[in-house]
């Protein structure tokens, strides 16, 4: 039996055990807490002897998870193909009581196609097929649609009076280029070593240790190296195609973090380093006064030396690029609006590279369907507007992006050779309360258009098309 195999059938056997224990077990600990280093009268207890047999800690532990049921469709300009699909899934955690300042935990998620056109019909003009709603479930075999399984997380921590350790397969705090990124049915997943410690109440420290990737819509998990560049390379400064691919002897991601907040004002930084790949620095400065808030952002990307010892293709990074961006906002709020403008400038000393495979960008002009990763010399500015409806739990939100780039064919500041385009989206945001509460219901509407080529090759999959996300999540 593989060793895949061993960790789901592990992970399966853990929730099951959890899920038969008496109610009544965790009736008498409602006071039970999610906070990682928070420590209850009832966990001194258990940690000082009254802990009477296994079984009593696993029923201490608390389970929780959601229930998912995503919708898209996609219409493409034209002639060019139209696909649909509707997903439905699910996803269970459970997390022990802490005994001595350690605890574990284990998730496992699940995915289903309810219904789809033919999601492998092949576009008659351009040859591809659908790209989008295969997202809903592997992108690594398009003939999947019911074995759809993962373990997401199975991990040991142990907790300290000012933060915690974490080693196993976890889900990681956000960061602004390595997330979770859960907008569709399955997240990025990582395996690794995360600390996080407070050295004062607005002084905070991350440091990781990532060496295996689950990424986002598939089902498996892959060591680091293997990783990296695992649906499409893109193309090298000189036009040719990427063949980085388990080139780059790869062993993980490093990365320190620290945040901070003094008045009106909040910093953080990150470094990261990915091992053979690339350094790069994020600083962000944020100011907050009534209702104005001002943001900077700027990061500077340098390849790593071994980058040198490889062939020009099998390159994640020349060594001559040196990725550079900077992105600003203002936002004003009020009650009931939220009004921002954003632009950010990837200069012309190389593109800004990140792996996909770690989650998205998340510059003040990112939003869903747009990222910049890829590009260089490359100016977007994006406008946006929300409004509460009176109610904490309903907003509506437009949003406007337009990008300014290089053309297609000028592969020096364009990995993935797509054109200058602008966009729209439209969402509306309904979480319901009461008797409902938990149930959570989103609509997102995007429209994507080239500026200059509007080829079909070009087009395809890319850009100039309407899409409908409809996305039903059940939280318990």
């Amino acid at each position: 039996m593989g060793k895949l195999a061993s960790c789901k059938i592990l992970a399966l056997g853990c929730l099951l055990f959890a899920l038969t224990l008496p109610l009544n077990a965790q009736e008498e600990h409602p006071e039970k807490t999610t906070d990682p280093h928070s420590i209850l009268e009832s966990e001194r207890e258990i940690t000082h002897g009254g802990l009477h047999n296994l079984k009593e800690l696993f029923g201490l532990g608390t389970i929780t998870g959601h229930l998912r049921n995503y919708f898209m469709s996609t219409i493409n300009e034209g002639s060019l193909t139209d696909y649909y699909a509707n997903a439905i899934g699910g996803a269970m955690r459970f997390r022990s009581h802490e005994f001595y300042n350690f605890e574990f935990g284990v998730a496992g998620i699940f995915t289903y196609k309810a219904f789809s056109s033919d999601l492998n019909k092949v576009d008659p003009i351009t040859g591809e097929f659908s790209r989008w709603e295969h997202q809903l479930f592997d992108v690594l075999d398009f003939n999947n649609f019911n074995d759809l399984d993962r373990l997401e997380e199975l991990y040991v921590r142990y907790n300290f009076s000012n933060g915690f350790v974490t080693y196993g397969k976890m889900e990681i705090e956000e960061t602004p280029l390595m997330n979770r990124q859960d907008g569709r049915m399955k997240p990025f997943a990582f395996k690794g070593v995360w600390f996080h410690y407070t050295l004062a109440e607005k002084h905070l420290l991350y440091a990781t240790w990532i060496d295996q990737i689950s990424p986002r819509s598939t089902v498996e998990w892959f060591e680091f190296n293997e990783a990296i560049g695992l649906v499409y390379q893109g193309f090298q400064p000189d036009g040719s195609e990427a063949e980085y691919r388990e080139a780059l002897e790869s062993d993980g991601l490093a990365m320190l973090g620290y945040k901070t907040q003094y008045r009106d004002f909040s910093l953080e930084f990150y470094q990261w380093y990915i091992h053979h790949i690339s350094h790069t620095s994020w600083i962000g400065l944020e100011y907050q006064h009534n209702q104005w808030s001002l943001g900077l952002q700027y990061t500077l990307q340098l390849p790593d030396g071994f980058q040198r010892e490889l062939d020009y293709r099998q390159r994640y990074m020349q060594p001559g690029e040196k990725g550079q961006v900077l992105s600003g906002k203002v936002q004003y709020s009020s009650a009931d609006w939220n009004l921002w403008a954003a632009y950010t400038r990837a200069f012309d000393s190389g593109r800004f590279l990140f792996p996909r495979e770690l989650g998205r960008d998340h510059f003040y002009t990112s939003l869903a369907r747009s990222r910049l990763e890829g590009f260089g010399d490359t100016d977007v500015v994006t406008l946006g507007v929300n409004y509460h409806f009176g109610r904490d739990h309903f907003t509506g939100g437009l949003t406007y992006t337009r990008l300014f780039g290089p053309e297609t064919e000028s592969f020096e500041f364009n990995k993935y050779n797509l054109d200058a385009y602008q966009q729209f989206n439209v969402t509306l945001d309904y979480g319901f309360k009461g008797f409902l509460d938990g149930l959570h219901m989103k609509l997102l509407y995007v429209y994507k258009n080239n500026l200059n080529n509007t080829a079909p090759e070009v087009i395809f999959n890319r850009s100039n098309y309407h899409q409908v996300n409809f996305v039903t999540n059940f939280d318990f």
